[in-house]
């Protein structure tokens, strides 16, 4: 009986620790504003202004095959924001560095609508799991674009912290520890075949 205690526990242990999610704050690896000339600003706040877009790039190296969320999250620098509702534009990239190519980037996700009392550092969140599992790349960029003018927190200038990137991975059990998962679960089978 006691063999058949410590089975299930060793069993139900093993089950659970290959699940477990690994949560990632990730800081921006470059952000910025890119205005329609060409002109890269990527040591001031981000704003997004018609034809300014915001970018935001992060590094995926910390980032596991199998993502059961990744949040982008914002925060205003300046208010009032005068645009309530940001285009939001996922691209990849190889070098995480914000370059002129970077505006116009990107595929739209979607479209954050942020609270009118949304107030400084207070951050706001918006779904980009779908986009995280679907890239290869080792960097990926965020393209902010508005019609009114907003400007967000960025490395440079922010009220605790710039954009960032909550990921949660789910790690994947390794080979041996299914093995040692199936010898348990054969242990707990074996004790009861044998006191039938």
């Amino acid at each position: 009986m006691k063999k058949k205690g410590i089975s299930i526990i060793a069993g139900t242990l093993l089950g659970l620790s290959s699940s477990i999610a690994n949560a990632l704050l990730i800081d921006p690896s470059d952000d910025g504003s890119i205005y329609s000339n060409g002109n890269v600003s990527d040591s001031a706040y981000l704003m997004a202004s018609g034809s300014i877009q915001a970018v935001v790039e992060f590094s995926l190296s910390g980032v596991g095959s199998s993502v059961s969320s990744a949040q982008l999250s914002l925060n205003p620098y300046g208010l009032p924001l005068w645009d309530k509702t940001v285009d939001i534009f996922g691209f990849s990239s190889n070098d995480g560095i914000l370059t002129s190519s970077d505006y116009n980037a990107g595929t739209l996700l979607g479209t954050l609508t942020l609270r009118d009392d949304l107030t400084y550092g207070e951050d706001s969140f918006f779904d980009v799991t779908g986009f995280i599992n679907s890239v290869s790349s080792s960097y990926v960029g965020f393209n902010l674009r508005t019609t009114g003018t907003d400007v967000f927190s960025s490395l440079e200038y922010n009220y605790g912290h710039s954009a960032q990137l909550n990921v949660e991975n789910v790690d994947v059990p390794e080979p041996s520890t299914l093995a040692i998962m199936l010898l348990g679960l054969g242990g707990i089978f074996t004790t009861r075949f044998k006191k039938a």
